[in-house]
């Protein structure tokens, strides 16, 4: 008898069982989310429709994937593009399972195709296109924002640093891109009225075990949060987020973001960013088109160019 309860214990007990990471403390008590935590990894948004819901790359896929990125950043724009090496994880979406930004509501559809007179919302490279005025310039092409999800996006161009400090009852998020500062509150105070609308909205946090939980609302309806994808336009101002912030070893830390506004898309979604500590990473300012003369000469130089059309 004695035998075989040992030998049951053993078969239900993991021999190479691993306790969950925890986290240091600050002074104070709470979970140390603190450092310098750049985007420095290629991972694109979406994930191509003929993997399905395959979340993670083969080993030829990894290949492709790193050499694409090294070709860009050598070749692609002549070095002012920096390299970030691949990551495995096949798309930043892992919600819906199929790794894409879900479908637009038909309300939301109608909306964002009648911007401009019918030529949708503007973009960073639209302005190729159609350069009449500086609403044919997206947030990030005027060097506004690039929306609160866009900002902590990972690879892309350059300037991916993510800075987080903390201090008793706040949390503070500086992301290099675009020089955006959040000041998060994690005292439990609740949100502002209906009435007031903010361009990366109204957080607020708590702690759920060593998670730290950001809801954020009361955003204005004239953003596109998801300025890494300016096809489908801006959200509206019920727009929710969810975020959550795990350190899950002493260099890595876990951000998984939830989208959530039923007068845009049919159903909410998720994005999950793994994010590497580097102490030695500097954070510059982000001095975009220095005096704005970026606008004014692209407008300048559209009016010439029709001049020879």
């Amino acid at each position: 008898m004695r035998t075989r309860i040992f030998t049951f214990v053993l078969a239900v007990v993991p021999l190479f069982a691993q306790k969950a990471y925890v986290p240091p403390k600050t002074p104070w008590g709470d979970p140390d989310l603190q450092g310098l935590w750049p985007g420095t990894v290629s991972i694109p948004l979406q994930r191509p429709a003929s993997m399905g819901e395959r979340a993670t790359l083969t080993d030829e896929e990894y290949a492709a994937r790193e050499k694409t990125a090294k070709d860009r950043a050598e070749t692609g724009a002549k070095n002012w593009i920096e390299y970030f090496p691949a990551g495995r994880q096949a798309s930043l979406i892992v919600v819906p399972k199929n790794g894409r930004i879900p479908a637009l509501t038909p309300e939301a559809d109608k909306r964002i195709k009648a911007l401009r007179g019918g030529l949708g919302p503007p973009s960073l490279g639209g302005v190729e296109k159609v350069a009449n005025s500086w609403e044919d310039f997206d947030l990030w092409g005027r060097c506004i924002t690039r929306g609160l999800v866009g900002s902590m996006i990972p690879g892309g161009l350059y300037n991916k640093g993510n800075q987080i400090l903390q201090q008793p009852g706040y949390l503070v998020i500086r992301n290099e891109m675009v020089h955006e500062t959040r000041v998060i509150p994690l005292d439990g105070r609740p949100h502002p009225g209906a009435d007031i609308h903010l361009i990366m909205g109204d957080g607020r946090g708590h702690w759920e075990g060593s998670t730290l939980v950001v809801e954020t609302t009361n955003f204005t309806d004239k953003t596109n949060v998801n300025a890494f994808d300016g096809s489908t336009g801006p959200h509206t101002d019920k727009l929710r987020l969810t975020e959550r912030f795990t350190r899950v070893a002493a260099d890595e830390l876990s951000y998984e973001v939830t989208l959530d506004d039923p007068g845009t898309w049919t159903q909410p979604w998720t994005l999950h960013i793994p994010y590497k500590m580097d102490p030695t990473y500097t954070i510059y300012e982000y001095a975009c088109h220095e005096a704005n003369y970026g606008l004014s000469d692209i407008l300048k130089g559209a009016r010439e160019k029709e001049k020879l059309q």
